[in-house]
């Protein structure tokens, strides 16, 4: 696998979330943040057990994220990595890490009163 600009970062991103539950990333496009980290993240101790979300806004890209990733394992997409969008998902009862899009977020965050 080939080295992104995020990679020197992942250390630095875990120890925040793991220290305050929450993060801003910002970086260039292409530096990993969509793929590398969240597959990092999965690996990580505070984040056994738990599912993980990624927002994606726009579907599309959403799809090709969770196939990349579920690629990247080794598996079909639905598996530890999914996608959920409106009128579209594939998700599967040991899927920990989705891909959603904004609406799917809003929705979450209404349930959970967020």
């Amino acid at each position: 696998m080939s080295t992104l600009p995020i990679d020197e970062h992942l250390y630095e991103i875990n120890t925040a979330l793991s220290d305050h539950h929450r993060a801003m990333l910002i970086a260039q496009p292409g530096a990993g943040k969509t793929t590398r980290v969240p597959l990092t993240l999965l690996k990580a101790e505070w984040a056994s057990g738990k599912k993980l979300l990624l927002l994606e806004p726009r579907r599309v890209a959403a799809r090709l994220a969770a196939s990349f990733m579920a690629k990247q394992l080794g598996e079909s997409v639905g598996q530890t990595v999914g996608y959920r969008m409106r009128g579209d998902s594939c998700v599967g009862s040991q899927t920990r890490l989705e891909v959603v899009t904004q609406g799917v977020l809003t929705a979450c965050c209404r349930m959970i009163h967020c």
